[in-house]
């Protein structure tokens, strides 16, 4: 195993840490910059934060999806508060004008819960967005959750047209899986996958897992089914051309008005833009909250190098105080 990997490994478990998390919260030397290393990623603390990141981000030509960081709640009231919140985002979206969709994960409003209560209370989001014109993205999550949360994006699409679902390239079963879903309403987000699973039912990091991510996003593509192609992979998405996918939507003449390109934010924006220049649509994935340390952790796990620029925009911040 290689150091990065170790690196990543540690990074993976220090997120779930409860103790280390409270531990941070409770001490502003180490939580104020800790947060300003996180703002690279997020759009604040928030919703008005994040309000104005949005619109910064629209103004330079990116779409964005809007997240209230959060999952695994396991108390109803804070599962309620956290569907009030998102009817807050939508709202927000609708009255500031914003180019954005919202995302959130089923866990967060209650899947872990009852799979009932999460039913519920995305139905009460899916129609206020409807109303609003808005798309909502169920984002993916453990390989545990992956049957459930599937079941209930099909419920869902019986009844609105609006809800998009994420699929995960590096699960086995994600063929299959794509395969039923396109046969509903609503955009597909493609990811790589992030969640720590088992061999047998997941590939690891590699070329298997690349030419998963190839065969799947071809199939995709050539669908002509609205999605979202959502990954950082300099051999898919290289600026000049933007290799595989680009070339493969130009030689099978695809619209390009049924797909966009997604990334997170203060990952490989260079990339995005490049796309967005080559005249597709580009959105940006953008959470906010108070749960940043999971997600710092989490996009520091991904490639440990972004470490060293944590280090600077965290070191940054005692400089300006000093």
């Amino acid at each position: 195993m290689t150091i990065e990997h170790e690196v990543a490994e540690i990074l993976k478990q220090i997120a779930l840490n409860e103790e280390i998390k409270a531990y941070v919260l409770q001490h502003p030397s180490l939580y104020q910059p800790l947060l300003h290393a996180a703002r690279r990623f997020i759009g604040g603390e928030t919703l008005i934060e994040c309000v104005e990141t949005a619109r910064s981000l629209n103004q330079q030509g990116f779409a964005v999806t809007i997240d209230y960081m959060g999952e695994s709640t396991r108390d109803s009231d804070i599962a309620q508060q956290a569907t009030q919140e998102f009817l807050r985002v939508i709202d927000a979206i609708a009255t500031q004008n914003l180019d954005s969709s919202i995302s959130l994960d089923l866990s967060h409003i209650g899947l872990v819960i009852d799979p009932e209560l999460a039913y519920q209370n995305a139905c009460i989001l899916a129609e206020a967005a409807e109303s609003a014109g808005l798309e909502m993205m169920i984002s993916m999550e453990g390989v545990d959750r992956t049957s459930l949360i599937l079941e209930i994006h099909q419920r869902l699409c019986k009844t609105f047209n609006n809800v998009g679902i994420t699929l995960q390239a590096y699960l086995h079963r994600t063929a299959d899986d794509l395969e039923a879903v396109l046969q509903r309403p609503g955009k597909i987000r493609l990811v790589k996958g992030a969640y720590v699973a088992p061999t047998e039912v997941a590939k690891p990091r590699g070329a298997e897992l690349d030419e998963s991510y190839r065969q799947l996003m071809e199939r995709l593509l050539t669908s002509r089914h609205p999605c979202s192609i959502a990954t950082h992979d300099p051999a898919l998405l290289d600026p000049l051309p933007l290799e595989h996918a680009h070339r493969l939507i130009q030689d099978q003449k695809l619209a390009q008005s049924s797909i966009e390109f997604e990334m997170l934010k203060g990952v490989a924006q260079e990339r995005l833009a490049a796309m967005r220049n080559q005249g597709y649509r580009t959105r940006v994935y953008l959470p906010y909250g108070q749960e940043w340390h999971l997600y710092l952790c989490n996009r520091l796990a991904e490639y440990p190098p972004n470490i060293y620029q944590a280090i600077v925009d965290a070191a940054k911040l005692n400089f300006v105080s000093s």
